[in-house]
């Protein structure tokens, strides 16, 4: 994330907040990299579609998660954990387990980016995805995010 100095909030008592923008994909750490899903709202298993719509709907969240892992620089890796964080617009109860569909597409594009041979178990680790509560750094905004860690 970029902290733009224009962008300083100001109308908050005591040190201002900065309003982070977002970057596409970049490496956290050595061997950990973030994944700014450019999605406004996750995919659901409540969806209950026909195998053709449901292959419209997933096939973006699948090419952004190729597309987004190639310009990280992910390289192929031995195993890693996926981790899908959302951060909704409001803070109504939402339920976590509806968010695999938008992680298994994740998964499905980090494989076509050839970070993993494949989705089995013995590549990766998937982590039941996080509802995070909106903060004061994203007002009135959601934010989808996906963390991938590699292991030796």
């Amino acid at each position: 994330m970029v902290v733009r100095s224009d962008h300083i909030r100001r109308d908050v008592p005591g040190a201002p907040t900065p309003v982070l923008e977002p970057q596409p994909a970049r490496r956290v750490t050595e061997g950990q990299w973030l994944l700014e899903m450019p999605f406004t709202a996750p995919l659901s298993l409540n969806d209950r579609l026909a195998w053709k719509v449901r292959w419209v709907k997933t096939r973006p969240w699948r090419k952004a998660a190729t597309e987004l892992a190639k310009q990280a620089g992910i390289p192929p890796c031995r195993r890693i954990t996926i981790e899908l964080f959302y951060t909704p617009r409001d803070d109504r109860a939402r339920d976590p387990l509806n968010l695999v569909a938008s992680l298994k597409a994740v998964e499905d594009g980090i494989v076509d980016a050839g970070v993993i041979p494949d989705d089995s178990s013995r590549y990766h680790t998937s982590v039941m995805p996080q509802i995070t509560r909106k903060g004061p750094l994203r007002p009135g905004k959601n934010r989808l995010w996906v963390v991938i860690t590699a292991h030796p």
